[in-house]
């Protein structure tokens, strides 16, 4: 028999690459500092299709967002036991056409992104660096931890200028976040990079070129060198460790050649824009020769590095929030009432079946995205109470091909993942969703929403405002005060009245949807209507009685939805009756004084105290004319009940008047206003006016009389 035997070989293969391209996410139990870095992380693009990570000991490592699955690189890992100095990087990958993440220095670029550089302040690690570069290492790039940041070279050697700049990431250009300031010096300390004025007093960013010999500075001697940082362009910051998240705006003009940073400049909460003393931003010129970046060959590396020392760590966090490397997409967001044909906005009202359409579209420009973008999950909120009742995808403005089922309609949120990706052929996406506004019992708000688009290379947020839903209203004004008010000629008139829906109060924040109208005499009414606090819907006219005519008056009052101006309110009619002008004293002094004299034995004039006060008010009008008289009303005599010897006079000039039981005209005035004021004492000269003439057998006392001053109407 013919045996033969067959031996089997297990034989296997384990290849090995300096850049792992996918990792598990990270276990972050028991770093308290991770775990809220985590839970506080904004929404960022997944970066292991992306993204290629490198450095020594392979510390960095993915980690799962709780928004999105592999969004968040831990470039350093805080290391409390163990004082490992790490180095560590992500760096773009290159790919087919439509697949690369590479940096065209061509093309105007922005990207976006969030850092989180731990939370212990002055103890922090060394930093991060966002980094393009052209080595020939690519996505194996790595340079030393500690002051190197993973990019700049190292210096512990002491040989030279050449082994410092030949162990940098070469053809390369970085800009800094250092949260450690290098100053010590030394041979082999490898800590004297931040000398400088500007870097060498605290956390800083600064810009250079890591492959380039003149960004250093050689100190020490032979063989004992050591090498301190040019830093181009140094900004100092407060603090990065703080423990929380950092927004950074990054810029590329390619015709200038020219990056503009922004650094803190987006409210980690909301995403809004945001601006302050903390906000630090700058532009910064680039040579992509020392790149070796070329018109035929434009692309280059991007990515971030990072670094601990060996006595300090952080956590050292990137989150990716959008790159046009990835693809130029124009995302907006919506809110029509297809009802009225009008757009709603923040705090607008709707009314009951009017129908709402929320609407995000995606427009995307394929000549100059270098990938084309996945199909998005979406996380639409349907606020309620609305009734959904259509909504989809469609694609460069056709018909929806992706209809939402009527389970998903009555959800709260449609939860799902296009079909189809943005590309040449299908440069636009929109997803609607269109609800019917029900009947309510009382003005409703609905709230604003935040809906979120995500996939392998593009993420955004969009948000829509809030509203209210109006109920039916049957507006009532109601006069508070009487139907008829007399006023005097100079009075304010003061007219209140309360707006309510069918007598049932309004809500004070719905009163702003209202307002108040009027005419006065038939014309648009001149004052301003306010509403005042209580009761709650009480409007208050206020008219100065410039406003008025004499007599009566006639005011109307109606209420009006500002946005409806068929729905009103009743009419509320009130007069206002102004009293005719009046011709009387604007003031009298009761009592005054002649001055105090001593008696001589001969006839002496007796001039007044000052402090006399008597002025004439005429309400009448222009043209009235009124005349002032006086006499004596009671002769002078001491309380003893001695006459005078003498009497009073009223002097102008050089002539004078005795002033006895007849009237004595003393002034005559035309008016030329309606608020005529004449202060006839102020016209009064030290010796003008009353006087008393007193002759030479004059007793010493004190002597008392009345003067009546009497005014009179004269025709004009």
């Amino acid at each position: 028999m013919d045996k033969r035997w067959l031996m089997g070989v297990l034989t296997g293969v384990i290849l090995l690459t300096g850049a792992a391209t996918a990792r598990a996410a990270t276990d972050i139990t028991g770093d308290a500092d991770l775990q809220h870095a985590v839970a506080t992380a904004p929404q960022g693009i997944p970066l292991d299709n992306l993204f290629a990570m490198s450095g020594w000991d392979n510390f960095t490592k993915l980690i799962d967002s709780p928004l999105v699955d592999k969004s968040i690189a831990q470039i350093t890992r805080d290391n409390p036991t163990t004082m490992d100095v790490q180095a560590g990087a992500i760096w773009s990958k290159t790919g087919l056409t439509r697949m690369n993440n590479q940096f065209d220095m061509s093309q105007d670029t922005d990207i976006s992104m969030w850092l989180y550089f731990g939370n212990k302040g002055p103890d922090a690690g060394s930093g991060m660096a966002f980094v393009l570069q052209n080595s020939e290492d690519g996505i194996w790039a790595a340079a030393s931890g500690g002051q190197a940041l993973g990019v700049w070279g190292n210096d512990k050697n002491g040989y030279g200028k050449e082994t410092v700049v030949s162990s940098a990431i070469q053809n390369s250009w970085a800009l800094e976040f250092d949260t450690r300031v290098n100053s010590a010096g030394g041979y082999g300390a490898s800590d004297a990079f931040d000398r400088d004025a500007v870097v060498s007093a605290g956390m800083h960013i600064a810009s250079g070129y890591p492959g380039q010999a003149d960004s250093y500075n050689l100190l020490g001697e032979s063989r004992k060198y050591y090498a301190s940082l040019n830093h181009i362009q140094p900004k100092r910051v407060a603090n990065f460790a703080d423990g929380q998240w950092h927004h950074l705006s990054l810029s590329w003009n390619a015709t200038k050649r020219q990056m503009t940073y922004h650094y803190n400049d987006r409210d980690v909460r909301t995403g809004a824009s945001r601006s302050g003393m903390d906000v630090v931003q700058d532009t910064v010129n680039i040579d992509p020769s020392k790149l070796n970046a070329t018109s035929e060959k434009p692309n280059v590396y991007w990515g971030m590095t990072g670094s601990t020392n060996a006595k300090n760590s952080e956590n050292g966090l990137v989150l990716i929030d959008s790159s046009d490397t990835l693809g130029q997409v124009n995302a907006h967001a919506t809110l029509e009432n297809a009802t009225t044909h009008r757009p709603v906005t923040a705090g607008s009202r709707v009314a009951v079946g009017d129908q709402l359409t929320y609407r995000y579209t995606f427009d995307y420009d394929a000549m100059t995205s270098h990938q084309d973008i996945q199909p998005l999950t979406m996380n639409v909120p349907l606020p309620q109470p609305l009734t959904w009742t259509a909504g989809g995808v469609r694609y460069n403005g056709g018909a929806i091909t992706e209809p939402f089922t009527a389970a998903e309609l009555k959800s709260t949120m449609i939860q799902k993942k296009w079909r189809e990706k943005l590309d040449a052929s299908r440069h636009q996406v929109t997803v609607q969703v269109t609800g019917t506004v029900p009947p309510v019992t009382h003005t409703t708000a609905v709230p604003e929403v935040n809906a979120r688009f995500f996939g392998p290379n593009y993420q955004t947020q969009l948000s829509l405002p809030g509203y209210h839903i109006a109920t039916d209203v049957a507006l009532k004004l109601t006069n508070l005060g009487a139907a008829t008010q007399q006023l005097g000629h100079h009075e304010t008139a003061l007219v209140r009245v309360r707006l309510t829906n069918q007598d049932q109060p309004f809500a004070q924040a719905e009163l702003a949807n209202y307002r108040v109208t009027g005419r006065l005499n038939g014309q648009e009414l001149p004052a301003n209507v306010t509403w005042i606090d209580q009761p709650v819907g009480t409007a208050e006219v206020t008219l100065p009685a410039e406003y008025l005519q004499p007599g009566d008056n006639h005011l109307t009052l109606q209420a009006q939805d500002k946005g409806n101006a068929t729905t009103v309110s009743n009419s509320v009619a009130v007069t206002l009756n102004r009293g005719p002008g009046t011709l009387d004293f604007a003031e009298v002094s009761p009592a005054a004084d002649f001055m105090p004299t001593a008696l001589t034995g001969t006839a002496q004039r007796i001039i007044r105290q000052p402090g006399w006060r008597l002025s004439v008010s005429d309400e009448r009008g222009a043209g009235r004319r009124w005349k002032l008289l006086v006499r004596q009303g009671e002769d002078f005599q001491t309380q003893a009940g001695h006459p005078l010897s003498g009497q009073l006079l009223f002097s102008w000039g050089d002539q004078s008047k005795p002033i006895n039981e007849m009237d004595t005209l003393i002034a005559t005035h035309t008016t030329a206003s309606d608020a005529d004021v004449v202060d006839v004492s102020g016209h009064w000269e030290t010796n003008e006016g009353p006087l008393m003439a007193i002759n030479s057998d004059t007793l010493a006392g004190q002597y008392r009389g009345i003067l009546e001053w009497r005014l009179q109407d004269t025709p004009g």
